[in-house]
């Protein structure tokens, strides 16, 4: 006998799927350019702040950030869309990252951290290669740390 899904854990779902959408998305094309740049060679001091710096990622923003704060709150958020009303649920991704449908200073942080990350996607994008490959493989390696514990946690959300 099949069970059909209710309603709020669809938006549940659609909450965490649109977010691990996004970071596989930059998992994909972030890993991809750190890739090409050490197949294309790296000098040692290029491959002592490729290891330096991908270790501080993992650790500060894949485990310490994203893992220990932001995925708990991502699902915490995710669960609430249950009580939520439709037009907010059509917006679950939206809703899980606290872009809409938040207090206000949870709005006002979620989109000044948007705003943080789009200036240091501007500042990177500016670097020259290696150095940006090597900053886009250390954040394509905290992102998956990231991407991974929301897989990790996901089935949490739905089992109360």
């Amino acid at each position: 006998m099949s069970r059909r899904m209710a309603p709020g854990n669809i938006a549940v779902l659609w909450a965490l799927a649109g977010v691990a959408a996004l970071f596989g998305s930059a998992v994909f094309r972030l890993g991809g350019r750190g890739i090409e740049t050490i197949v294309g060679g790296l000098a040692p001091l290029q491959w002592v702040a490729l290891t330096v710096l991908t270790f501080v990622m993992v650790y500060g923003e894949g485990v310490v950030a994203l893992q220990r704060r932001w995925v708990p709150k991502l699902i915490e958020r995710a669960c609430a869309l249950r009580d939520e009303r439709f037009g907010l649920q059509l917006l679950a991704p939206l809703y899980g990252l606290s872009l809409v449908g938040a207090p206000a200073p949870r709005l006002i942080r979620a989109w000044l951290g948007t705003g943080a990350i789009v200036t240091a996607i501007l500042i990177v994008r500016s670097l020259p290669d290696p150095w940006r490959g090597i900053v886009d493989f250390a954040v394509a390696a905290a992102l998956g740390w990231g991407l991974v514990s929301i897989a990790r946690r996901a089935p949490h959300a739905f089992r109360s």
